[in-house]
């Protein structure tokens, strides 16, 4: 298959790229800086017409969208990039008769959940799940993503190591972590089916768990001894998210909060099938690569 990944250079595009590469496909890199023989010049903030997709989709079996971002800027406003480009990217693989697209969205787009990442996040599926055939889609929905060279795994690993654990709000937010294999596993598999048919899908973990938990098992994992457990307040979390609102580095914001505190968990049997068998378990995760 001639493949064109939208956000090849992220966690998620780097993963996939590597994956789909060793099985043979020939895959081209959507990037905002083209550098490459098999680079193409992409640029999600301005990118919303389906007049400057269309030449970039034509002759592809599938299009992979994984560009994301979590943060609301001047610099990369979400109602483009999470947004309007998609969507134009979408109705752009429709009229070029593109057989194939995934997209990479989030768990819990489906709740009642406003913030603006939800929402624009919520426009573009709807554009997707608005094609018709012979155009077929696959759309993940991932709780939080595992892998070695991730940022928001090299963040959890350096907070389980510390012998003192500041959980905020005591860390009973639930997550279902889910590894990156396990992602490039179905995306992999479900383009390799000549029978796949358009699904949503929740790319969850084996189980849940609590921020809490997860750190917990990561520290075991690494053979170290229970850490202890400091109950940060709501209120001062709330405050630092409201810091954190003004400092665009920061991961924490009061949008990001008010996610984390609605939970990310959801039914994964349709990931399982997909999969042809059971995800891995956040349990694992640390020990399968020590």
């Amino acid at each position: 298959m001639k493949i064109l990944i939208l956000g090849a250079s992220g966690f998620v595009g780097r993963h996939l790229l590597a994956g789909l590469q060793a099985a043979g496909h020939d895959c081209w890199r959507g990037v905002r800086q083209a550098t490459g023989p098999r680079d193409v010049a992409v640029d999600y903030c301005t990118d919303t017409d389906v007049a400057r997709w269309l030449p970039r989709v034509q002759g592809c079996d599938a299009v992979i969208n994984a560009v994301g971002i979590l943060r609301d800027s001047r610099a990369q406003p979400m109602q483009q990039v999470l947004g309007e480009a998609p969507a134009a990217l979408f109705r752009a693989c429709q009229q070029a008769g593109v057989p194939r697209v995934v997209s990479i969205s989030a768990l819990g787009i489906e709740g009642p959940l406003q913030t603006p990442y939800f929402r624009h996040r919520r426009s573009a599926e709807a554009m997707l799940f608005a094609s018709a055939e012979p155009l077929r889609w696959l759309n993940l929905r991932p709780s939080v993503i595992y892998g070695e060279d991730g940022a928001s795994a090299r963040l959890f690993r350096l907070l389980a190591a510390l012998p003192l654990h500041w959980l905020p709000g005591g860390g009973t937010q639930t997550l279902q972590p889910v590894h990156i294999d396990d992602v490039v596993a179905a995306v992999q598999r479900w383009l390799a089916d000549p029978q796949a048919t358009s699904q949503c899908v929740n790319a969850a973990g084996a189980e849940p768990t609590t921020l809490r938990g997860m750190l917990d098992s990561f520290r075991e994992q690494r053979g170290k001894s229970p850490a202890l457990h400091l109950h940060v307040p709501a209120g001062l979390v709330r405050i630092g998210a409201r810091c954190g609102d003004f400092l665009p580095f920061s991961p924490l914001c009061t949008d990001t909060l008010t996610m984390l505190n609605a939970g990310n968990v959801g039914d994964n049997r349709s990931f399982a099938a997909l999969l042809g068998r059971a995800p891995r378990s956040f349990r694992s995760f640390l020990r399968d690569t020590a």
